[in-house]
């Protein structure tokens, strides 16, 4: 978040817009080459450590690292031969081509960190991991403020390839560090490797569909992207002024509307290992009781951040980034928080039960429309387009999501105890504090989530917690 300010600060809006460009292109290629590497260190080290196995535990890890490390290397060069053409016919914008260039080196060790961020996963260590990304967001923010107060860019291109300098340092310092933490952690095991026959396939069906999905998926967001500025110009807009748009939306205020996921993101992430040791063991009673204590969980706190930011999304937006349109488009997004939230858990209870394909189906389809919708709804409604394709596209994903769940685990969903009453406990103290102008903004957030959680413990209301 901070790192978003500083940019917004130093780049303008139409800075912040090249620069979301630049990284959808890169989180294509960072999503194909880290997320079934990762899936298979966190699934399959959890499946032999349930069984006792940890000499093939520690040899599938090793293994799948150095797997990570060939293929991301792959993936860089592809990328860094590619950058022109990634630029001209799928940015538009040539002057993304440097920065994806000085990003294609990270690449090998992004799916290497990634790779062993699973193996403690999977040992429900959470300490190693949240220091190397702490560690990997300091380096990131600092090398580029060292940059830009060394070699102050010029122009739009320049502060680009400055602030992308700190990611591709900040994930070869926190490659680094990962294999330190490592090397310490698997030295607990006294057990020597144990090869494991037949890894390769026991790999690719958990790799392949993931890798697949976050190819077609990441690949479609991409395009969506870059189909954004160009739906803008096309409903009117200058070059300028929809690549500021488009900064704006996704910089700012897509920037806001996921930081609360901090506190849900890391329970969607630890609950694959925990899903898929229960069902390794038959507990089919557990993985019911931990679905339905994660849905509702994340319903009891994605619901009061609804509120909050349709209430107050344009001061938060003006404290900020010093943008109150971002603030605008904030509050216009702000359906889609529990939306977006649910979806991440319930994905993350279908990967420990094994649904790759249908967590492939759901997000391939969902991504096909995003672009289909993208396409006709931008050139004639402009921004209220980029919005409704927003909010429709999670309407449709954690639909499908949770009926698949719902159908595997037969969860219950108890709305009127998950959605009505957390509902009612918090729209109640932000309609009163609207009604006091001179309070500041901040106190008022306070005021209503201290009113929210008095509530839900004065009535009692636990949500299978």
């Amino acid at each position: 978040m901070a790192f978003r300010v500083f940019l917004s600060d130093t780049a303008g809006a139409e800075g912040m817009g090249l620069y979301q460009l630049v990284m959808s292109v890169y989180l294509f290629f960072a999503a194909v080459s880290t997320s079934g590497i990762m899936l298979c260190a966190t699934r399959l080290f959890g499946e032999m450590s349930a069984k006792g196995n940890f000499g093939q535990a520690k040899y599938t890890v090793e293994r799948c690292i150095i797997i990570a490390l060939a293929f991301g290397g792959a993936l860089g060069g592809i990328m860094l031969i590619s950058a022109d053409t990634c630029a001209e016919l799928i940015l538009h914008e040539k002057a993304a081509a440097p920065a994806l260039r000085l990003l294609a080196p990270s690449l090998p060790f992004m799916a290497a960190s990634a790779c062993i961020r699973g193996y403690f996963c999977a040992r429900r260590k959470t300490l190693q991991t949240s220091v190397e990304q702490l560690l990997e967001q300091i380096i990131e923010f600092g090398t580029f403020a060292l940059v830009f107060a060394v070699f102050p860019p010029v122009s739009t291109e320049g502060m680009c390839c400055n602030a992308v300098i700190g990611t591709s340092a900040a994930e070869l310092v926190s490659f680094v560090y990962s294999m330190i933490c490592y090397r310490a952690d698997i030295k607990s095991f006294k057990c020597a490797n144990e090869r494991v026959p037949s890894l390769v396939g026991k790999l690719l069906p958990i790799a392949l569909p993931v890798t697949a999905n976050a190819c077609l998926r990441s690949g479609l967001s991409a395009a969506e992207n870059s189909l954004i500025p160009l739906g803008l110009r096309k409903y009117g807009s200058s070059s300028s002024e929809a690549l500021a748009q488009y900064g704006i939306i996704s910089g700012m205020s897509m920037t806001v509307l996921v930081f609360p996921s901090v506190f849900i993101i890391p329970f969607a992430v630890l609950v694959v290992p925990e899903i898929a040791e229960a069902v390794v063991l038959g507990h089919i009673r557990t993985v019911r009781r931990i679905a339905e204590k994660m849905i509702s969980l994340t319903l009891l706190y994605s619901l009061p951040v609804t509120v909050i930011f349709i209430f107050y999304a344009v001061p938060i937006c003006r404290l900020v980034f010093g943008n109150e349109q971002a603030g605008e488009y904030l509050s216009m997004l702000a359906p889609a928080v529990p939306l977006m939230y649910l979806d991440s858990v319930a994905d993350g209870i279908l990967k420990g039960l094994n649904e790759q394909t249908s967590y492939l189906i759901f997000n391939t389809l969902d991504s096909i429309i995003r672009v289909i919708l993208t396409y006709t709804l931008l050139p004639v409604y402009g921004i209220a387009g980029v919005i409704a394709v927003i909010i429709i596209s999670e309407l449709l994903n954690t639909f499908l999501s949770l009926a698949r769940l719902v159908k595997l685990t037969k969860i219950e969903l108890r709305l009127f105890d998950n959605v009505f009453i957390p509902l009612c406990c918090i729209i109640i103290p932000c309609l009163l504090t609207r009604l006091t102008p001179f309070i500041s903004v901040l106190f008022k957030i306070v005021i209503a989530v201290g009113f929210y959680i008095s509530a839900i413990l004065i009535t009692k209301h636990k949500p299978d917690c």
